[in-house]
């Protein structure tokens, strides 16, 4: 019995319980059938590698409805109800006492990290994909703002340990079928994450060469974004946004890091059936 992952259990059995929008590849309770595909153009820059370049990937998405699941990729999710009536997800439907309050759990892909490209750190060894499960929860501080906060954990002991999340939201409507958002957060990792993703272990300082790097846990970074959504009719839905990102505290100083500050710029199309 010693061998069990109680933690990575609970996980999934919260996750069993109820499926939240909030993760890129996730499965909600709630909403009305009907699906989306889409794609959008991302330019963007990462913080760990030696490269700093700028890469420009074309990212497909989609969304679509079984009876009350909803299974969703990126942003494919928040836009089926662009220009509707907006629809409630999660638990908070469920349970009267938290009316004003956003409940629910999600899995998600953790597609790791491969230095196999980088020239400098290449033999480095490879963060593994792995099944991260979430709870998340959330708050109206008003009419247009919004409190959010969430925790995901590593379910298949890959070393990706913890995160937390936490930010605020302002939505700012141009018209019944335009939005503006901007928000404003950070992330928080415990000592197994941090040093998974920005340390450099003695093995791996020995096999390469290089000094080691070890940190305790701590926040990771800061983010603001400014993204916008509309629809153009009642199928087609134009995109897009910026984030600015950067890292804090001692996962700054990682040797592994390129950049400090990063941005990501994305603009997309997608077509929603009613």
């Amino acid at each position: 019995m010693s061998g069990i992952n109680w933690c990575g259990v609970c996980w999934v059995v919260g996750s069993c319980l109820a499926w939240e929008a909030r993760a890129d590849d996730q499965i909600v309770i709630g909403g009305d059938t009907g699906y989306l595909v889409g794609a959008s153009v991302v330019s963007a820059t990462g913080h760990v590698g030696s490269g700093g370049r700028v890469s420009l990937d074309l990212k497909p998405m989609w969304a679509f409805q079984l009876g009350p699941f909803r299974v969703s990729r990126s942003r494919a999710n928040s836009l089926m109800n662009t220009g509707r009536e907006r629809l409630e997800t999660g638990l908070s439907t469920e349970f009267d006492w938290l009316t004003d309050w956003r409940l629910g759990a999600s899995l998600r892909l953790d597609n790791g990290r491969s230095f196999d490209d980088d020239p400098v750190f290449r033999g480095l060894p490879d963060v593994p994909t792995t099944l991260r499960g979430r709870v998340s929860t959330g708050h109206p501080l008003g009419e247009r703002w919004d409190w959010s906060m969430s925790v995901d954990h590593d379910l298949l002991g890959r070393n990706g340990g913890m995160r937390l999340g936490t930010g605020v939201n302002y939505r700012y409507p141009l018209s019944p079928r335009t939005n503006w958002d901007f928000s404003l957060g950070g992330g928080w990792g415990d000592s197994r994450y941090l040093r998974t993703h920005y340390g450099i272990t003695n093995e791996a300082a020995q096999a390469t060469g290089r000094s080691p790097y070890r940190l305790g846990g701590g926040w990771e970074n800061v983010r603001l974004a400014a993204n916008f959504e509309t629809a153009m009719t009642d199928h087609w839905v134009i995109f897009g946004g910026l984030e600015v990102s950067r890292l804090l505290g001692a996962t700054s100083r990682s040797p592994l890091v390129g950049r400090v500050t990063t941005h990501g710029l994305s603009v997309g199309l997608a077509y929603r059936s009613k």
